[in-house]
């Protein structure tokens, strides 16, 4: 979305504005191989003001170049018949389809994989092919492919034993998952004047290695919807929880949905889960293995910088809805669809560059200058022309995308945050009464109906149903304290 001023509002009126984005004095070389993919496309038609700004040239270097064509073809004979054969082949298109196709599985490819490839294409042509080693370096060029150098900051054995478990596996049914929390109320001019967030939800996410199948987020909150009118058509998975936090009910809910949908298809999957292991021990599945990341240390990495891009997407929802609407004044349930398109923003292509880094001396398609990659919500106003001061709250803007990585998101409890009399009982070796028995039986029939996301109604019973037959139990408790003698 973009935010114009009334005096940003222009029209390209004359050429002189036209040809001003081109630089004034290029310095940028056209060898002989380029030379002659310049005259091919102005003889199929391509506009001169494209193929100028492809080369990063002025269009008169462009006109030159033609005006030149017939003395060039001539000193370049040899290598302008190979061009055209190449052309007729159509050796372009199907280098950057293969290339492409390679590493979206996640196939290393270096400089002599790519000749070889091109070789294989050429396969038939008389000429040799190293003589036109040069248009594969204008290939690369074009296309934005660069090298990949190895980082000192990467684990090396971290990122080998991932590559290899992936590796012995079928790509798309490999996924991982972690959680994470959202202050998903604060908005970006409550941030900047300095005020806290009320309140937050917990996130849990799962996504295959490719990034294709972004599965739905389970979303954990302590607001109470309406599930006949709403939940139903939510982009999340939602539950209901005192604390805000992701338990064990909560993920066990959301995995048996999805090993339901699993087992009607015959599918199944591995899932890498960033978890407590003592969760994961008393999770079984039919047809989702589940795989801690004790021994994958590498996934860690990528999903704390999926959560990252996630919380970029989120946060730059937020200022666009602010910008747009004014005042925030954005309902619990408004909030929680921002949260769904967030996850569903956030790119397939970004996520399997993490799953899938190259090797040392690697190509791969260079998205340094891709917003998807810069998580900076300065540039992203910068960019969209969004009227924010950026020179006064330029890194104050940005640490608002993480102003809430410190919040706890999971809770490795029992099933409830606050349960005093059981709390007391596992202290004090005694004998339940009836009473007791009750008051435990009601909190696991409210725990399920948290985790099913049962109504507002029969919510509200069952809490007052637990909050009587708690006081009950108390009462039981402390004759049976005061009977033995032995204060708390």
């Amino acid at each position: 979305m973009s935010f114009w001023s009334a005096d940003q509002e222009s029209v390209v009126e004359d050429q002189s504005e036209f040809v001003s984005g081109f630089p004034k004095n290029s310095s940028i070389k056209i060898d002989s191989t380029s030379k002659l993919q310049v005259i091919q496309a102005l003889d199929n038609g391509q506009c001169k003001s494209d193929i100028a700004r492809e080369y990063g040239v002025h269009p008169q270097t462009i006109s030159s170049i033609y005006k030149q064509k017939e003395s060039i073809i001539k000193k370049y004979n040899h290598k302008y018949n190979l061009l055209k054969k190449i052309c007729s082949i159509n050796l372009e298109q199907k280098l950057l389809d293969w290339f492409e196709e390679q590493t979206k599985i996640g196939n290393d490819i270096t400089d002599d994989h790519l000749r070889i490839k091109a070789q294989d294409l050429l396969e038939g042509l008389s000429e040799e092919f190293t003589c036109i080693d040069d248009w594969l370096c204008s290939f690369r060029t074009r296309h934005n492919i660069s090298k990949y150098t190895v980082d000192n900051v990467c684990n090396v054995k971290a990122k080998e034993d991932w590559k290899n478990f992936h590796n012995s596996l079928e790509t798309k049914y490999v996924y991982i998952g972690g959680v994470c929390a959202l202050s998903h109320s604060l908005d970006v001019n409550g941030f900047l004047s300095g005020q806290d967030a009320d309140s937050y939800v917990s996130l849990m996410f799962t996504v295959n290695i490719l990034g294709s199948d972004k599965r739905e987020l389970a979303v954990v909150g302590k607001d109470l919807m309406d599930t006949e009118s709403h939940v139903r058509s939510l982009p999340v998975n939602y539950y209901y929880c005192a604390n805000s936090q992701i338990n064990y009910s909560v993920v066990l809910s959301y995995l048996t949905k999805w090993e339901n949908e699993l087992a009607s298809k015959g599918n199944h999957v591995f899932l890498v889960l960033d978890i407590p292991e003592s969760l994961i021990e008393n999770l079984c599945f039919d047809n989702i293995r589940i795989i801690g990341t004790r021994n994958l240390r590498y996934v860690k990495s990528i999903l704390e910088k999926i959560v990252d891009c996630y919380k970029y997407q989120y946060r730059r929802l937020q200022i666009s809805r602010t910008l747009t609407y004014g005042k925030d004044n954005t309902s619990f349930m408004e909030y929680i669809h921002m949260i769904g398109m967030a996850w569903y923003n956030t790119p397939e292509k970004y996520i399997r560059s993490l799953c899938f880094p190259p090797g040392d001396g690697s190509l791969y398609f260079n998205v340094k200058e891709d917003s998807d990659t810069d998580h900076s919500i300065s540039r992203w106003c910068k960019i969209y022309n969004v009227p924010m001061n950026l020179e006064n709250c330029s890194e104050t803007l940005d640490k608002y995308i993480f102003c809430d990585s410190k919040l706890p998101c999971f809770y490795c409890g029992h099933l409830d945050e606050s349960m005093p009399a059981t709390e007391v009982l596992t202290q004090k070796v005694c004998h339940s009464t009836s009473g007791m028995e009750a008051y435990q039986a009601m909190k696991r029939i409210v725990s399920y109906l948290q985790a099913e996301s049962a109504g507002t109604s029969i919510m509200k019973y069952a809490k007052y149903l637990e909050n009587h037959l708690e006081y009950g139990a108390l009462l039981q408790m402390h004759q049976i304290i005061a009977s033995s003698n032995n204060p708390i």
